[in-house]
């Protein structure tokens, strides 16, 4: 059967000029991408339930801390028990919704008002250098590598607060605790991820004898990874541990803007007890830490809360290793 081509060509003309076809056309594309939503959907229930099914066979085979096909789900819909990985290293934190550190809001100082002798102007140069030892003690490079944090000691006044940081730093050991001071990690074991998150206060009065006493109580949560020979959860992903750190410091501002250390406390989530003090931060990783979480349930150990509230740090009893809930 032959066609004319005229009368095709008609025929084309008045399907273009038809002024429905833009309505069926559009409602074509409807249908189709009903039909695409609707296999999606239906895959992510099967691959959901296959999923679900691989749970519940392999229950009591395995840990719960322990990944089964961890490259069938998203990350962030993995169970809390799994690790996490460098992907998203705050995966079912309190942290993931903090802001970074090393930004303006992270470690946000109060509203400046004149206090005693103290303007308004003065009072809130004065913060800001709190703030930015706070930054360079607990977050710059020099810090969490465990070099020696040049510019925060640049910031105190010299004297015995100022030697003992100093001292601490060059002799680590009983007595002499830079982590006081400073938080470090030792570079050849972990790596520091930069997104370091805090959270946290300061609030100050007239320092008794001049100056600006500024009162600061912060958390800061760090996610770290093993330099070398970490495990690879999934392809091209490593796993990543957390280390929550709360410090609670009184910082006198003198009027030459030195600071000088006041009372201090602090408290540590996820550091290995079992390593002497050599002056840094030991995370342990999921394996690891559930292995010392069994041997204190064992023992008897105390646990805690590393988010929880409070209005001052409890002191933990001499020798003793608290593990934490959460981190």
């Amino acid at each position: 059967m032959s066609i004319d081509p005229a009368e095709f060509a008609a025929r084309l003309r008045a399907e273009r000029d038809d002024p429905e076809r833009a309505e069926k056309l559009r409602l074509d594309r409807v249908a189709r991408r009903r039909k695409l939503t609707l296999w999606a959907g239906a895959g992510a229930l099967v691959l959901g339930g296959f999923v679900f099914w691989l749970a519940q066979v392999t229950e009591g085979e395995r840990p719960a801390n322990e990944p089964f096909a961890p490259g069938l789900l998203q990350e962030a819909m993995w169970p809390p028990e799994w690790p996490v990985t460098e992907h998203l290293p705050f995966r079912n934190s309190p942290a993931a919704g903090w802001p970074q550190a090393d930004l303006a809001d992270g470690l946000h100082p109060p509203r400046a008002e004149p206090v005693a002798h103290l303007s308004e102007e003065r009072v809130a140069q004065d913060l800001e250098t709190v703030r930015t030892f706070l930054r360079e003690a607990h977050t710059s490079d020099e810090a969490v590598t465990g070099a020696r944090p040049d510019r925060a000691l640049a910031l105190l006044a010299p004297g015995d607060a100022r030697g003992d940081a100093e001292d601490a730093l060059t002799r680590p050991g009983p007595g002499r605790d830079p982590l006081r001071t400073f938080t470090r990690f030792d570079p050849a074991e972990v790596l520091v991820l930069e997104d370091v998150r805090a959270r946290g206060s300061m609030t100050y009065e007239a320092a008794p004898a001049g100056g600006l006493l500024v009162h600061t109580d912060y958390t800061f949560v760090y996610a770290v990874i093993q330099t070398e020979g970490g495990w690879e959860i999934t392809r091209g992903r490593q796993e990543a541990a957390r280390v929550v750190v709360r410090r609670q410091l009184d910082l006198t501002v003198r009027p030459d803007r030195k600071l000088v250390l006041g009372p201090a406390a602090y408290l540590v989530a996820n550091d290995d007890c079992a390593v002497p003090d050599d002056g840094y931060l030991h995370p342990l990783f999921s394996k690891a830490a559930a292995k010392a979480k069994e041997q204190a349930r064992a023992k008897g150990g105390a646990s805690f809360d590393p988010y929880a509230p409070g209005a001052r740090l409890p002191v933990p009893a001499p020798g003793s290793c608290p593990t934490p809930t959460r981190t």
